[in-house]
């Protein structure tokens, strides 16, 4: 199986949101993210953010079979 798309969903918090919480999606970042990439990437968005705080990350990977 090939690899063909990974979706990251951030969720982040803050009382300037409409719903108190923003969930911002990122595809195709990088192949099978590890827990430390996840973490320095999450790390870097808090530093461009303003007083957001980190809620949860979802990871979803798709394949496409080449056969």
């Amino acid at each position: 199986m090939n690899w063909e798309k990974t979706t990251i969903k951030l969720r982040f918090n803050n009382e300037k949101y409409k719903k108190g919480y923003i969930i911002r999606t990122f595809n195709n970042i990088v192949e099978e993210p590890t827990e430390e990439q996840l973490q320095t990437f999450i790390d870097g968005l808090l530093l461009l953010s303003d007083g957001d705080t980190f809620s949860t990350a979802t990871i979803l990977t798709r394949g496409k079979y080449v056969g």
